[in-house]
């Protein structure tokens, strides 16, 4: 696996594995992540089975703007926009019905260099960079599954997951407790 830095030859790269169908891990202000575009079925395939994940534990899907979002929750109420707005970029999950129906997942990192490569790439289905119930890493050398490439951005800001709230559900519901608190 290709490691490189955050920077632009590596954006300009991790942008050519994504479009080519491939798999990445990246770093972000919470964990390292693995991600693949939302369109690429076996890309997401393959990051169930790198990771051991249950098939039946979803991805989350990491956007750079609000307009990517709405292309993806059915229905964002203006409570969950004020979250969004306060919150994102950050380390919040925020689930939503999903337009493709069931539920979806969403957040904004707050990391530069991703938040540039998926403006360009479109969404991207991710997970955190660890085998299923172990922990995450919070480093590039702590990253132990294999992908196409691994942008090495040092270690994570925060060390810890995201906050995920379930807002498809009157009142939201806290599905994992993290840095943000509502």
């Amino acid at each position: 696996m290709e490691h490189l830095k955050p920077n632009d030859g590596s954006l300009k790269k991790a942008h050519d594995v994504l479009k080519s169908g491939g798999v990445i891990i990246f770093p972000t202000e919470t964990v390292y992540g693995i991600g693949t575009l939302v369109s690429n079925e076996p890309g997401i395939k393959r990051i169930y089975e790198v990771k051991k994940r249950p098939l039946d534990k979803p991805l989350q899907i990491l956007i750079a703007d609000l307009k990517q979002a709405e292309s993806l929750a059915l229905d964002i109420s203006p409570k969950a926009r004020e979250v969004m707005k306060k919150h994102w970029p950050g380390p919040l999950t925020l689930v939503f019905k999903a337009r493709s129906g069931g539920s979806v997942g969403i957040r904004m990192p707050k990391h530069d260099w991703l938040l540039k490569l998926i403006k360009e790439t479109g969404p991207l289905a991710a997970s955190s960079a660890n085998l299923s119930g172990l922990s995450e890493p919070i480093s590039a050398e702590e990253v132990k599954i294999d992908a196409d490439l691994l942008i090495d951005g040092g270690k994570c800001k925060l060390g810890e997951a995201s906050t995920v709230i379930d807002v498809s559900v009157d009142p939201p519901l806290i599905l994992r407790e993290g840095r943000i608190k509502i």
